[in-house]
């Protein structure tokens, strides 16, 4: 809606919502007065109003964008009123409700008791009392903030006038999820003549409608239906959420089994033939909570037989409409576009022209785009009945279809629905692909996609668009995780000037003698020095608190310091034995010389990775590295090196923090007892991100640059000692890494958390206090033996034996012959797209030349390239002519700086790279 619209919208209901506020207020003053004690100290967390376009007050979930009711609630509450009244669901005091279904009869005039679950608004209150003689009316409100919303829109001075005209007894639980069904029955009953009682059942509640189950189920057995001990708790299983209000809330309707033989068996045949595994599972599944029904308008549905709550309003008009919206403003996830330039990495050739193409990707995707007829890429995070899946398959083509449902009953309800042999066949008989993601509770989605990603690249998951069929909270917050951690993988990923200082940083570590872990561990595997306790210490803020007892233990522990903590542990004379650094660019030698004390330094020894920066290495006793599994680097150098008989242990979850290196190389080099200290990844304190012994904090405790302005405020995170830290996606991304590093060990080992940040799966939480040490060993003498026997001391005679063995000749004839590509005239958008998809194969055809750096050096800027260019082509719209001009733009960008590269390369191959951070500590 357009925003001036809705901001008119608001202005003219905000005076009367004032208005009625203050009367409420002053009515429950009068009638009730504990109510406006009740809301008085209480500041909304979670609902608000809003206006609709019918100029009618509506509420929404600010937590998730969600609104509770259409564009006309006093209209809607009015229809829903009259179906209470023709369909009524009861309390039978005589007889259990045994099947799925509610009792129910009509309501004339009278009633004796009605119990409502959930307040809501509140408008059904009034139209009630408008249509009913009633003795007593029983409210249950959970949520403050939702009366706190009815407060602002209903007259409640009205509605407690003719509850008093009337004779109706209103009790009103407000802060009340209807637990004291129990009790407040037992006070209920003795003052009825009949023997029901009616319930309305405004919303869906998790914990309210178990209370209604339970009642249901126990309504002839008063004993146990007016147990005030009964406790309830809310329905916890994963994907069972509902939105808080449609159109069988009231639980009044009518629904049949319904099954469909003949497609299922078709179905099973295609999902037997093509995805055996999936076939193997879903055959012998039993749905356990949603059964597929005929519901009351003869539309197929989905039925929670539990909470007797349907999924759909109208599944096939709700698919449609999801279709319709969805193809004319898709969305497009830029992840891969949105690639932010450092100040210090601002000079690299890869991101000065990133930074030159920037405002031309702005430009041409502020528009919104229709959903093109052929796709390369999408994810369906929902499947449901799947009428919409059916729909988008046979309207568009698409290459590649990613389906993710974590409820396996709403896949199996889909195999009775719609015909997925027919989409699997022509997917097969076209060459195109459907990936299932199907089952466990979503958090598999970042490692399954990244799987896929890392097959196919960057370039087509930027063509990738994005549908979530149905909300749900859990797999929301799956959807939000994948995004924000493609969102940091895809930022780290490599690039040229990456991939070129990777390469003459590998080469220099050779040169210089730096040690490599051996892969292998038959000469080691049995050192004492394994069997020691290792402290890991990051340069979070619980440092501050735990140094002292580092300090007063350290001669009993190994101790490796990461990153910037090294300088905290210096400032308290606490010598690590190792120290660790991750990135490859001279920045960490500018930090650590802050420490400023050479011979300190020359004592201890470096962990590190191939591509550490040799003015870094240099600062230090000896450098002991592994491979960075999947950099241009470790690809070059590790063949050559692994044909002459040496095989070098690589890391996989070596990023985005050196506490993941850390726990990478220590658990990969054999370690059995790690605790983490300081490595919070994360902060209760926004202002108080790093230990304030380091170089984050000057010499007064001020900040030594905004952090908070520099790296967002953070989201909060379930915390290791407190219920929640603030944490930032690359911290969180480095913590699902550490937990895989943990999970993927094959070794038996202990893990303890002993930081007061994140909680980390694997890493058990331990205060330091608790610790148990052993006594002090020779460490020295044992770490001595330990490098003796687990690294490779000189492998020196490799560096220039792959180095002389590049073929620069070879590497400008493809740079030219690439840049060719670009001479090529675009008149069309097929003409754009055959130029992305050609050079993007010619690049790849270089692989196997391992003396042609071509793509060692320019596959990771070519994967961003081709992903923006693909990009910019899925936006085309009406003006075809703009988005090719765009292109056209962009690959000027891109050609200039591919030659750019070669040359540089060819001039100086072996160059170092230059980053100065110097000013930061002047």
């Amino acid at each position: 809606m357009d925003e001036d619209k809705q901001k008119a919208i608001e202005k003219s209901v905000s005076v009367e919502i004032q208005q009625r506020y203050k009367q409420n207020i002053s009515a429950f003053n009068h009638y009730i007065p504990t109510i406006p004690q009740l809301i008085a100290s209480h500041t909304s967390q979670r609902f608000s109003i809003f206006g609709t376009l019918a100029e009618q007050i509506n509420m929404v979930d600010f937590s998730t964008g969600r609104t509770w009711y259409g564009t006309t609630p006093k209209q809607e509450m009015r229809d829903e009123v009259r179906s209470f009244l023709a369909a009524a669901p009861y309390l039978d005091f005589h007889s259990n409700a045994l099947n799925d279904h509610w009792p129910t009869e009509p309501l004339q005039h009278q009633a004796e008791a009605i119990v409502m679950f959930g307040l809501g608004l509140g408008y059904q209150l009034e139209y009630l009392l408008e249509q009913l003689e009633l003795k007593y009316l029983v409210v249950y409100e959970p949520s403050l903030d939702v009366v706190q919303c009815s407060l602002q829109a209903v007259d409640w001075l009205r509605i407690l006038q003719v509850a008093e005209k009337s004779g109706t007894q209103l009790f009103l639980q407000f802060d009340n999820d209807g637990s004291t069904l129990p009790e407040d029955l037992a006070e209920l009953i003795p003052l009825l003549s009949g023997d029901k009682v009616y319930i309305y059942r405004h919303y869906f509640h998790p914990v309210m409608d178990e209370v209604m189950h339970f009642a249901f189920g126990h309504s002839a057995q008063p004993d146990h239906l007016t147990n005030k001990y009964q406790v309830f708790l809310p329905d916890t299983a994963l994907f069972n959420n509902l939105p808080e209000h449609n159109h069988s809330n009231l639980g009044n309707f009518a629904s049949s089994d319904y099954t469909n033989p003949s497609l299922l068996e078709k179905n099973l045949a295609a999902l037997e033939e093509y995805y055996p595994h999936v076939f193997k599972e879903i055959s012998s599944y039993k749905a356990i909570n949603w059964r597929l029904v005929k519901d009351d308008r003869d539309q197929t549905n989905l039925l929670h037989c539990r909470r007797n709550a349907l999924f759909y309003d109208d599944a096939k008009q709700e698919s449609e409409f999801l279709v319709d919206a969805f193809e004319k403003n898709p969305f497009r996830d830029d992840v891969i576009l949105g690639q932010k330039v450092t100040k210090k990495l601002s000079h690299y050739i890869h991101f000065t022209a990133v930074e030159k193409a920037q405002p031309v990707i702005r430009n041409i995707m502020t528009g919104s785009s229709a959903l093109p007829d052929d796709i390369e890429s999408m994810i369906i995070f929902g499947i449901g009945l799947g009428l919409h899946i059916e729909q988008l398959c046979d309207s568009h083509s698409i290459t590649n279809l990613y389906v993710c449902e974590p409820n396996l009953d709403f896949f199996l309800a889909s195999l009775h629905v719609i015909d997925w042999s027919d989409i699997i066949q022509k997917a097969d008989i076209s060459n195109r692909r459907i990936y299932f993601n199907l089952g466990g509770d979503g958090s598999n989605y970042f490692y399954d996609l990244m799987a896929q990603f890392y097959q196919v690249g960057a370039y087509s998951i930027a063509n990738t668009y994005l549908l979530s069929s149905y909300f749900d909270p859990d797999m929301q917050k799956s959807i939000s995780n994948l995004r924000s951690e493609l969102r940091v993988v895809l930022a780290l990923g490599e690039y040229y000037d990456h991939a070129r200082y990777g390469i003459s940083h590998t080469y220099n570590s050779l040169k210089q003698h730096h040690k490599f872990l051996k892969f292998h561990a038959d000469d080691y595997s049995r050192a004492s020095l394994l069997t020691k306790p290792v402290f890991i210490i990051g340069n979070g803020p619980s440092l501050d608190d735990a140094i002292e007892y580092i300090q007063l233990y350290r001669q009993q522990v190994i101790l490796i310091s990461c990153g910037t903590a090294l300088k905290s542990l210096h400032s308290r004379g606490i010598k690590p034995d190792f120290h660790a650094e991750i990135e490859q660019n001279k920045s960490t030698f500018y930090w650590i010389s802050q420490v400023n004390d050479p011979e300190y330094l020359k004592s201890i020894r470096l962990i590190s990775v191939n591509g550490i920066h040799p003015d870094t290495a240099a600062l230090f006793k000896d450098v002991l590295l592994c491979f960075k599994s999947g950099e241009s680097s470790t690809l070059l150098f590790q063949s050559t090196i692994e044909k002459g008989g040496y095989k070098i242990m690589p890391l996989s979850y070596a990023y985005p923090t050196v506490s993941n290196l850390v726990v990478n190389f220590v658990l990969q080099a054999g370690f059995r007892y790690l605790y983490l200290f300081g490595v919070d990844l994360g902060y209760a304190d926004l202002n108080y991100h790093h230990s304030k012994l380091s170089s984050y904090y000057k010499s007064d405790g001020t900040e030594l640059y905004n952090y908070k302005e520099t790296h967002g405020g953070g989201m909060p995170v379930k915390g290791n000692f407190l219920p929640y830290v603030f944490t930032k996606p690359e911290f969180d991304v480095s913590r699902k890494l550490i937990e895989q590093a943990i999970a993927k060990t094959s070794n038996k080992i202990e893990v303890y958390n002993c930081s007061n940040g994140v909680a980390i799966d694997g890493a058990v939480p331990l205060r330091y206090e608790s610790i148990l040490l052993g006594t002090d060993f020779v460490r020295d003498t044992e770490i001595e033996d330990f490098i003796a026997n687990a690294f490779f001391a000189d492998l020196s005679p490799f560096a220039d034996s792959v180095f002389s063995s590049i073929d620069t000749l070879s590497l400008s004839e493809s740079v030219f012959e690439w840049l060719a590509f670009f001479e090529q005239p675009i008149e069309s958008l097929e003409d754009a797209r055959r130029f992305v998809e050609e050079q993007w194969r010619f690049l790849r055809s270089k692989i196997p030349d391992r003396k042609n750096l071509i793509f060692y050096l320019f596959y990771g800027s070519a994967n961003y390239f081709s992903g923006v260019l693909t990009k910019i082509l899925a936006s085309a719209s009406s003006d075809e002519a703009e988005c090719l001009q765009a292109f056209k733009t962009i690959c000027t960008i891109w050609q200039e700086s591919i030659l750019q590269g070669h040359d540089s390369f060819l001039e100086q191959p072996l160059k170092f790279d230059d980053v100065d951070v110097s000013h930061y500590f002047q």
